[in-house]
């Protein structure tokens, strides 16, 4: 019996659509609604972000949009939280971390990231008996 090879890992982006604006009936203008309590930015609460988490960010040499993985970490040389971003469009043997900050909102303006959802599906071999 042939083995199948699997990849390791795929990703595929599929298009959803966004939030609607809603626009006040008499003037036409959007309507602004009062922001909720949190430390928010780019319409995520900061404080309710769950890691690991998907999201599309922009390279900054290049200008380019990517997806990626964000994470939280600790970093023992100045005692603080780490937020990273690894590429997850493609695999490589190289580290997969591009780039690192401790500000989670520094690093969210740098890269204009944009918090995405996803969903990983994990396959595992039976034994074979």
């Amino acid at each position: 019996m042939k083995k199948v090879s699997r990849p390791f890992f795929e990703m595929k982006v599929v298009k959803v659509k966004g939030k609607k604006k809603e626009y006040c009936p008499r003037c036409g203008s959007e309507i602004i609604m009062e922001k909720p309590v949190g430390n928010w930015f780019n319409g995520e609460n900061l404080d309710a972000i769950k890691f690991p988490c998907f999201c599309s960010y922009i390279v900054v040499l290049t200008g380019e949009k990517r997806y990626g993985e964000l994470n939280k970490g600790w970093d023992d040389l100045v005692y603080k939280n780490n937020y990273t971003i690894s590429n997850i469009e493609k695999q490589t043997t190289d580290m997969s971390v591009l780039y690192v900050d401790t500000s989670l909102k520094k690093l969210m303006i740098n890269l204009k990231i944009k918090i995405e959802h996803g969903k990983v599906i994990i396959f595992e071999e039976e034994k074979q008996e």
